[in-house]
């Protein structure tokens, strides 16, 4: 029994053009996927150079020996490009075709001056290295979880090997195919590398793009802020780690003063540049596991783990005196922004989240009513009434 091993690499080639088309079609739907038009280009332009390589009974030589190899080649180098931009990594398009051009030279000066057999031995040495490249690629972003991460380091990990071994293979034996042997074996795992790469790039695609809409949803738009949903879940979580670890938790409620005064004597514009002066005001201030959401229009809240009183009284006195700094001049105009905060701490102020926001809103109103401007504390109502120095109200 013999295996055709040209019917198997026409299979293969097949496959890596199909898959190519369906890579095609996938960027043509979502145009921010350059990674899938890179990978379409690679295995479109792999599928043809296999199929002149199997066809090399009935094609003139130069296309088949030529050809075929060279597209290969520049393929290989394409996978690893499309890798590269899919773990947003940058690409220097200068780099890469100064490289190609040297790889290139290399193999038509060993064809020209040793011998055609080591040329391609060189060649295939060196794309199984850019597969391996390709593999390494995934595999240092592997904290972003995508299901078709891993079974594509496998392929292309596959790819790599079995290319090291044909490169083996042609630089100790003679260029006529075997009926069946090593050469079988690569061309088979070309064939699930051809199929499977093309499946696992769209799964990671697909994967990535349903996280970035499921984020989406939970950001605000204008400002970058968790949205009140985010907020609610996040400092929920937050409460239930505080209480099963025993370790204070903190609410902040924040309302921009008079804001639609802003709006009506600046205009919109400038009060959207205000509630961004305040979420860039918050990323200053707040360490990177506090959570800072956009509650209503002009209405923020800012969830503390592990901040007892005296710290969380300490951050909302420093957002304000932030923002007040910030905020007073937008675009040249005296705008004179400031916000009045709430502060609520777990347990002294309440045991649900409910509770803790609704004392921390209570208090919030209690600094609106007496001025604005400052920072009061739930229940004991401690507050600023000269911003930035706390002092106790009766």
């Amino acid at each position: 029994m013999t295996f055709d091993i040209s019917t198997l690499a026409f299979a293969r080639g097949v496959v890596a053009i199909v898959g190519g088309v369906i890579l095609l079609m996938h960027w043509w739907q979502d145009r921010a996927a350059w990674s899938a038009l890179w990978w379409a280009i690679a295995s479109s332009g792999t599928g043809v150079g296999i199929i002149l390589l199997a066809m090399h009974d009935t094609l003139p030589i130069y296309a088949s020996t030529r050809v075929g190899p060279l597209a290969l080649d520049i393929c290989a180098a394409l996978v690893w490009v499309a890798a590269r931009i899919f773990n947003r990594r940058s690409v220097n398009p200068y780099s890469v075709l100064a490289a190609l051009g040297v790889w290139i030279g290399l193999l038509v000066f060993t064809a020209l001056h040793t011998n055609v057999q080591l040329a391609i031995a060189l060649g295939v040495a060196i794309s199984a290295s850019l597969f391996a490249a390709a593999g390494a690629e995934f595999w240092l972003a592997r904290t972003e979880g995508l299901r078709g991460r891993w079974p594509m380091i496998v392929v292309l990990g596959s790819e790599a090997v079995a290319l090291f071994l044909a490169a083996i293979q042609y630089s100790s034996s003679a260029l006529t195919l075997p009926t069946i042997g090593w050469f079988g074996i690569i061309h088979f795992v070309g064939l699930v590398y051809a199929g499977g790469s093309v499946i696992f790039l769209i799964m990671m695609l697909n994967d990535r793009s349903e996280a970035k809409h499921k984020a989406a949803a939970l950001v605000d738009p204008l400002t970058g802020l968790a949205n009140r949903r985010a907020f609610m879940d996040r400092a929920q979580r937050f409460l239930d780690r505080t209480v099963r670890d025993n370790v204070p938790f903190s609410i902040l409620a924040l309302d921009l003063d008079r804001f639609k005064k802003i709006n009506d004597t600046f205009g919109h514009p400038t009060g959207d540049h205000v509630l961004r002066t305040f979420s860039d005001v918050a990323a200053k201030v707040l360490r990177p596991g506090d959570i800072a959401g956009r509650i209503g229009g002009e209405e923020f809240a800012v969830a503390l783990p592990d901040c007892g009183v005296e710290a969380a009284l300490a951050v909302a006195r420093r957002i304000r005196s932030t923002f007040q700094d910030d905020a007073n001049f937008v675009n040249g105009k005296p705008v004179g922004a400031t916000l009045s905060v709430g502060v609520a701490t777990a347990p002294e102020h309440g045991q649900t989240l409910a509770e803790i926001i609704a004392s921390a809103d209570h208090a919030l109103y209690r600094a609106k009513g007496i001025g604005r401007n400052r920072v009061i504390l739930a229940a004991s109502l401690s507050g600023d009434s000269d911003p930035g120095t706390v002092v106790r109200i009766a």
